[in-house]
């Protein structure tokens, strides 16, 4: 593969971005939707967080937004355009905000996923360790009954 640069998005960006995040995302959609009120929210934060990407040659592939907390950063929204998966680059983009965390002096990272997705075990391999979890109200489901939000962190 050739070589991914990691940079911080621009408004330029905008466009691309949220092609990645809603190729990556479709998949995910029939087992979890956030409701109105959890995307308004999302959008709010949108507005507070860095955004960082993922390019290969010029074309952006992944995205994630993190921000800052009084005691680690959160991150949130990491997508990786499906044909891109699994080369190692949402690792990257993670390793990048846990570098950016250290220098903060921050003691962990933080997110949240949805375990029914089948993404505890990948950022479990990335280093994550489960804190919490619990059933996930945020969001519907067109498959399961419920589904639970499942907050990982790594420590620094």
């Amino acid at each position: 593969m050739n070589d991914i640069l990691i940079r911080e998005a621009k408004p330029a960006d905008d466009a691309e971005v949220t092609t990645v995040f809603e190729t990556a995302f479709e998949p995910l959609r029939s087992i979890y939707r956030p409701t109105g009120a959890a995307l308004a929210r999302q959008a709010e934060r949108a507005q507070a967080g860095t955004r960082l990407l993922a390019e290969i040659d010029g074309k952006i592939v992944a995205t994630v937004q993190y921000d800052l907390h009084a005691d680690h950063i959160h991150v949130i929204g990491l997508a990786v355009h499906p044909d891109f998966q699994r080369k190692g680059i949402a690792g990257q983009l993670l390793d990048w905000i846990c570098i950016r965390t250290k220098n903060l002096g921050q003691p962990a990272v933080v997110l949240d996923t949805i375990r029914e997705t089948g993404n505890v075990p990948l950022f479990e391999k990335l280093g994550f360790r489960v804190v919490h979890e619990e059933k996930a109200t945020w969001c519907i489901s067109d498959t399961y009954q419920e589904v639970h939000d499942v907050k990982l962190q790594r420590a620094i």
